[in-house]
């Protein structure tokens, strides 16, 4: 039983191998009028998403934003109909190519154009009749789930559902989820039964109104039969395009970490792969294509196979001249939408904030690790301060030192004398034996006019006296009012750091994001890059309100949140933070999002592991 299906999938590849040439330029036609829609469309976006911004530029991912807007929306759906109507005639010239084989045993990719040519209209006619009844289909289940989630799930933000998963949202995601089964199943059924209503447009004049209708009646009793065939198509095609993308993926990783941080030869090298991929692609989706349509034309028992002849003789050579205008037609088009946006440069207004220092280079929260962050060209060396038995506010991130010297004394309880005894240096190099747990003192009067202002972080472990008030008083007596900022994770200290210091910029850090972060009383955010989006950064944006993220240590995941929108990278590589800014500005916009791609597919440029991520 399985036989079969499997049999006529095989049958509809055999035959698209055969056909491949012909396909293969149908194909690569039609790819090529796909491009040079979508970049003037894509141009015309960014314009409208730029004009009705109200400023002059806007990042790298505030363009795909538009689309969430209603007229960015009507937008798509007209972009949406122009590939569908494609995509239905990229199919139909395989079919009048495999039926013109048929019949003359012939490869002739003339011969289909010819056959189709003349029945655009009507082609066009079936494309946007079929998608006005796929969206009457899935418009009710859209609109039910939509009320379903605007009852339950907008309470809080959605992040707050998607980490807790409490109740409401469970019960949410459970009508949703039947609802999303009901639609597919009814979509699925009625394309089934309209499976033929294609050939019988094309070569049995049967009109497009009518062609769903005859469709479903000639299958009745046989989707279930063509429904075990098309499962083993996608079968076969989902393996080839796991393959073909699989190679590509491990060969992107093998040449990032050739490469390293030159970005340009990183969006270089990735560009390379685009068009290497686009090549498999375009081989790949030829030949699964092309089995659809030479099974869809077996089901409909190969129409329009007898009868007369179409002599192409006397139109060949006008067809040619026709297909090479009309390429080059695209090809500018599709250039100038391309140069368009390759022209619009968006410059990267973002500051770097040595994370405890340079500390991928140094020990970290040491004085050598806020030196060389100095001298790196940090905006601010950000420091986490906590207060020790003797009141000293002093510069450590845990509560004890466990990590860094292997000793289990608190910071609370440590006395001065204590901190001289315990090396925090030669966990990382025998050449920094000699560094101490330096006091926020220490820390200030260094950078105090160096160019590197101090991020403060205050740290909480339940055995805080009076800190907010010391660190105060401290900057105040060093003279670095106008030098520092603070943050901290415990909301509660931002609010009293911010009345006791009025004039300071305080900021809220986060490792997850519960509820809407950037409505909180805070002057700037600080976040975990796994929490940054497209979404945070637009609404911090709005609020008013800085976005930093951290840890920000590889070159592309740099690149990436540099194009995100972010106004502060928290780095425990400064250096490099200056190196990819550098870089960036030599880049276009294009060279720019190719890396955010490289990035959101997993590649990686570097593979030295740090000590420790958190803030």
């Amino acid at each position: 039983m399985l036989n079969m299906p499997m049999r006529a999938a095989g049958d509809a590849f055999h035959e698209a191998w055969r056909l491949r040439w012909p396909f293969l330029l149908s194909h690569l036609v039609f790819s090529l009028l796909v491009a040079a829609l979508l970049a003037p469309v894509t141009a015309l976006a960014l314009r409208a998403a730029i004009a009705l911004s109200g400023q002059p530029a806007l990042s790298d991912f505030d363009i795909a934003m538009f689309l969430l807007s209603p007229a960015g929306f009507a937008a798509a759906l007209i972009v949406a109909s122009l590939l569908l109507t494609t995509a239905v005639l990229d199919i139909s010239f395989m079919m009048a190519i495999a039926r013109d084989a048929r019949r003359h045993r012939e490869r002739r990719f003339e011969a289909g154009v010819a056959a189709i040519l003349p029945q655009v209209p009507r082609i066009i006619g079936f494309s946007w009749r079929l998608l006005l009844r796929i969206v009457a289909m899935v418009a009710p289940f859209v609109l039910m789930a939509l009320i379903v989630a605007q009852n339950r799930l907008t309470e809080y933000d959605i992040n707050y559902y998607l980490a807790e998963r409490p109740p409401e949202f469970i019960q949410a995601a459970t009508i949703i989820g039947i609802l999303i089964l009901g639609m597919v199943l009814l979509v699925a059924w009625n394309l089934l039964g309209w499976a033929l209503a294609l050939p019988l447009v094309l070569f049995q004049d049967v009109p497009p109104s009518r062609s769903f209708r005859e469709s479903a009646e000639r299958m009745r009793g046989q989707r279930l039969d063509l429904l075990a065939a098309l499962l083993a198509w996608g079968a076969v095609s989902l393996l080839v395009v796991g393959l073909a993308f699989g190679a590509v993926g491990i060969a992107a990783d093998l040449i990032a970490g050739t490469i390293g941080a030159n970005l340009r030869r990183l969006a270089a090298a990735l560009l390379v792969l685009a068009a290497i991929w686009s090549v498999v692609n375009l081989l790949v989706t030829t030949l699964t294509t092309g089995a659809l349509a030479a099974l869809l034309m077996e089901r409909a028992g190969w129409p329009g196979t007898s009868g007369i002849d179409i002599d192409i003789a006397p139109a060949r050579r006008l067809l040619r001249l026709a297909l090479v205008g009309g390429l080059a037609v695209a090809a500018v088009a599709g250039g100038l939408g391309a140069a368009d946006l390759g022209a619009r440069q968006v410059e990267d207004d973002v500051q770097v904030i040595a994370h405890r220092g340079a500390a991928g280079a140094r020990p970290e929260n040491t004085m050598a690790s806020f030196a060389l962050a100095i001298e790196e060209g940090a905006d601010w060396v950000e420091l986490d301060v906590q207060e020790s038995a003797e009141g000293e506010v002093i510069v450590v991130h845990d509560s004890d030192f466990m990590k860094l010297a292997g000793v289990e004394l608190k910071a609370w309880d440590a006395t001065a004398a204590d901190l001289a005894e315990i090396d925090i240096g030669s966990w990382f190099g025998a050449d920094y034996a000699g560094e101490r747990t330096p006091t926020l003192r220490q820390a200030l009067e260094l950078a105090r006019d160096s160019g590197s202002g101090v991020l403060i972080e205050l740290k909480y472990y339940g055995h805080d006296e009076m800190l907010e008030q010391r660190v105060a008083d401290i900057v105040a007596e060093t003279g670095m009012e106008d030098q520092i900022r603070a943050m901290s994770l415990k909301y509660e200290a931002v609010q009293k750091m911010k009345a006791l210091r009025p004039d300071w910029t305080v900021g809220l850090l986060a490792a997850q994001s519960v509820g809407r972060l950037w409505e909180l009383e805070a002057d700037f955010l600080a976040v975990n890059m796994a929490m940054a989006s497209p979404k945070l950064v637009r609404h911090a944006r709005e609020a008013g309100k800085p976005l930093y993220v951290w840890t920000v240590n590889d070159p592309l995941s740099m690149s990436q949140m540099l194009s995100l929108g972010v106004s502060g990278l928290i780095t425990d590589e400064p250096a490099l933070a200056r190196e990819v800014l550098r870089q960036r500005e030599e880049l276009s916009s294009v060279e720019r999002l190719v890396l955010a791609l490289g990035n959101r597919l997993g590649m990686t440029v570097s593979d030295k592991v740090y000590r420790d991520g958190s803030p």
